[in-house]
C-alpha cells in the first residue's frame, strides 16, 4: 500500500510546513506496517511538497490512521499543517504490486 499527498503551502510558509511534515511522519515510524517514507520538493517550487508513505499492507496502513486520528497531539499537528496550505490537498490511496525483481 502506497499513499500519497501532495501539498503547497503558502506563500512563505514553507519552512513551517516541512517542519510539521516531518514531526506527522515521526508519529508515522512509530506505527507497525510502515516500511518506507519520503518527502520531496517539486524542482523550481519549493513550496510543492509530495509526501509518501509505503506501508506492508492496507491493514498495517488503515490502523495506524485509525490510532494517529484518536491521538490529541497527531491530530493538532496535522490540523496545524493543514493551515499552512494553500489550497486543498491532494491525498490517495494505492495498492500496488511489484513488477521488478
Amino acid at each position: 500500500m502506497i499513499t500519497f499527498g501532495l501539498l503547497e503551502a503558502q506563500e512563505g510558509k514553507q519552512e513551517a510546513l516541512m517542519d510539521l511534515i516531518k514531526d506527522h511522519v515521526k508519529y508515522l515510524k512509530e506505527q507497525p506496517g510502515l516500511a518506507h517514507a519520503y518527502i520531496g520538493k517539486a524542482r523550481g517550487n519549493s513550496d510543492k511538497v509530495l509526501v509518501v508513505s509505503v506501508w506492508e499492507n492496507e491493514e498495517a496502513q488503515q490502523a495506524a490512521m485509525t490510532k494517529l486520528s484518536s491521538d490529541p497531539a497527531a491530530t493538532a499537528s496535522f490540523f496545524q499543517l493543514m493551515q499552512l496550505l494553500k489550497g486543498q490537498p491532494d491525498f490517495g490511496n494505492y495498492l500496488v504490486e511489484s513488477i521488478t525483481k
